[in-house]
């Protein structure tokens, strides 16, 4: 790495934080207005997360209890949230702000959050591997508002929370350069940051360091000196230390799923990465509309498959490739191997071009034969988060090389970074407004929550039913989560059968059902009391008059 050189907090802090804020609400405009009043985030798998953050923080600070599982969701028998993407980290965030700001608030600090703060810390590996302050800020930006986050903001705030990824890569290259057992505590750490954010990046960020550790032992003049006293303790202390942190989460994910199998994989040829994309704006992309007869053909869906990198990114990173920026940051070979290796694996099991697939293995298979816990991701094309900060950090390079030669390479500079900026508009943040709630949820927030709510006609979106509980907080049949145990569905199909029987005395009887959503004026129902509330086509039901409705287990 480069010599470092002694920089206030101006430089290192308030410049580049303001700016990366100053960014986000100009490609977000006017997004920053609803910031009261909407979730910067869709109505499907969005408000999935916002029940994790109300879960985490109800778990945590009034039940007393783990937020790895929950019986308000498929009741009255709960489930593991050991394979949901449950991001308790940004739970952790929510629980300390949500009583000053609220929900909708808490939510949209975490989602601004990630964008400025991920940026900064790529700035801040850019700046260690580089030394200038130019070429990180770039990387930083490519980074921090690359097509992926943006896409991401759809629904999955998990993937949005990127911002500690960059953060292991700076503390794993400190260990590497300098090791000792307090950088080795710091990057087992900044990796337990990276779980709990995420398990796809925790995954992608061990794969990164081991990359890393080989291409600096396959540099080093000395191949045995990583065996050294000096060096070998501090590595074996951050085994130690991850072992003791990430290790137990992980741990704890694998026995789960070996003893009752997490059901929900993904299939990963439907979710890989197109040859192309890099290169044409996707359906996330300002310029969408200009290329949805490339994007619309591809398999999996939207929200994945937007990952372009942009052509002015790729042609500054390529100025990396010159004799001069090669010897000016001798340590750029780490991200190019690291470029290298995340875009083949990106691209999957097999090549993909304009959404055609073409009966070419590609070495995706061989990396699940080799770590099977891949598998149970299945969406290779995420990827390309690694991909994006390792271009970030080249077409810093790239760029700063031709700042520093003055005249017309300057010009250069300036118009890639322009057309950098230009490619990265985003189509915008989806938004969801909170202040949308039926009326059934007040009713159903005053009943006792010692029975259960089941949706008897499946009047009502997956996601949104988990959003209506933050409010009401009755436990509830079924639950949108990423990933279920198989005993919990087979359960489930048990209390599915009478539902769509309309069998709801036993479902109160036997299983603790009192309140039931149902559609008004429809064929008539089994339910021998009246509604207590009825509107806009629903009605909600409470049968503890009519049957004896077994109290759910505490």
């Amino acid at each position: 790495m480069r010599a470092p050189q002694r920089r206030g907090v101006v430089e290192l802090w308030l410049v580049p934080l303001a700016l990366y804020a100053l960014l986000f609400a100009a490609f977000t405009f006017p997004l920053l207005g609803d910031f009261s009043t909407h979730f910067f985030t869709n109505d499907a798998d969005g408000l999935s997360n916002v029940w994790n953050l109300w879960w985490v923080d109800t778990a945590l600070t009034r039940l007393g209890t783990s937020p790895f599982f929950t019986k308000y969701l498929h009741a009255p028998h709960g489930t593991t949230l050991l394979g949901h993407t449950l991001n308790p980290f940004n739970g952790l965030v929510a629980a300390g702000l949500e009583p000053w700001l609220g929900l909708v608030r808490a939510h949209n600090v975490i989602v601004v959050f990630a964008f400025v703060f991920g940026a900064w810390t790529a700035f801040r590996l850019a700046l260690h591997v580089t030394g200038r302050t130019a070429a990180s800020l770039i990387a930083g930006f490519a980074f921090g508002f690359s097509s992926y986050h943006f896409a991401h903001t759809e629904g999955h705030l998990n993937l949005v929370s990127l911002e500690w990824i960059p953060l292991f890569l700076l503390a794993w290259l400190r260990l590497l350069e300098r090791p000792s057992a307090a950088r080795a505590i710091g990057a087992a750490l900044a990796l337990l940051l990276v779980l709990l954010c995420d398990y796809y990046y925790f995954l992608y960020c061990v794969l990164a360091g081991a990359l890393v550790l080989a291409v600096e032992t396959a540099r080093r003049p000395d191949r045995r000196s990583w065996l050294r006293p000096h060096t070998l303790g501090p590595l074996a202390c951050f085994v130690l230390a991850s072992a003791l942190t990430s290790g137990l989460l992980v741990g704890a994910l694998l026995v789960s799923d070996r003893r009752d199998p997490l059901i929900g994989e993904h299939e990963a040829s439907l979710y890989s990465m197109d040859l192309l994309a890099p290169w044409i704006p996707g359906a996330h992309s300002r310029f969408h509309a200009w290329t949805e007869a490339y994007w619309s053909r591809l398999p999996g869906n939207t929200i994945e498959s937007s990952v372009h990198v942009g052509l002015a990114a790729t042609l500054a990173a390529g100025l990396a490739l010159r004799r001069r920026v090669r010897t000016a940051a001798p340590d750029l070979v780490v991200w190019w191997v690291l470029l290298a290796f995340f875009a083949v694996m990106s691209l999957g099991p097999s090549l993909q071009i304009a959404g055609r697939a073409l009966p070419i293995p590609l070495p995706y298979r061989l990396l699940e034969w080799l770590l099977p816990p891949v598998r149970m991701s299945g969406v290779p094309v995420r990827m390309v988060v690694i991909v994006t900060l390792a271009a970030g950090i080249l077409a810093g390079a790239g760029i700063d090389a031709l700042l520093r030669r003055g005249g017309a390479a300057r010009l250069a500079a300036l118009l890639l970074v322009v057309g950098m900026g230009a490619e990265l508009l985003p189509r915008g943040i989806p938004t969801t407004d909170a202040r949308r709630v039926p009326a059934w949820v007040a009713t159903l927030a005053a009943s006792p929550k010692r029975h259960a709510f089941l949706d008897g006609r499946q009047a009502l979106a997956d996601a949104s039913t988990l959003w209506f509980q933050t409010l009401h907080e009755v436990p509830m049949f079924d639950g949108f989560i990423a990933r279920a145990p198989a005993s919990v569905l087979l359960a489930d199909a048990g209390l599915w059968k009478l539902r769509m029987r309309g069998d709801f005395e036993t479902l109160c009887r036997e299983h603790g059902f009192a309140y039931f959503l149902l559609r008004a004026g429809a064929a008539p129902d089994p339910v021998p009391v009246q509604p207590v509330w009825q509107g806009d086509g629903l009605a909600l039901y409470d049968v503890r008059a009519a049957w004896p409705c077994r109290p759910l287990a505490p």
